[in-house]
């Protein structure tokens, strides 16, 4: 929460009941606890956000742009705002834990 000053990055969402800290790298997945517990790891994202990105659906590249799969249907894009959404302001020790989401959880077009 204090990462991300308290709100959603994608959505501008600060509601708490609203937003999920999610993973990059899978808790589940994280080999230490250090993963799992590293900020850099971590995104606060609105519900909506989180259940995309832990579905694979969307994702981001190492510059914060947002990619979507083929399989994220019309009805989830626009409630995604996907056209308005902002660059992720993501830092460099977020990039190994984006790529891991990109190349593991991503689903492929």
């Amino acid at each position: 929460m204090e990462y991300w000053n308290g709100s959603c990055p994608m959505s501008g969402i600060s509601s708490p009941d609203l937003l999920r800290a999610s993973h990059m790298m899978p808790w589940a997945r994280c080999e230490t606890d250090a993963q799992r517990l590293d900020v850099y790891n971590g995104l606060l994202l609105s519900a909506l956000w989180d259940a995309a990105f832990d579905a694979g659906l969307v994702t981001f590249d190492d510059d914060g742009k947002v990619w979507t799969s083929a399989h994220l249907e019309r009805a989830a894009q626009q409630a995604l705002a996907l056209n308005e959404a902002p660059r992720l302001a993501s830092r460099d020790e977020h990039r190994p834990y984006l790529a891991y989401h990109r190349d593991h959880v991503w689903i492929r077009n």
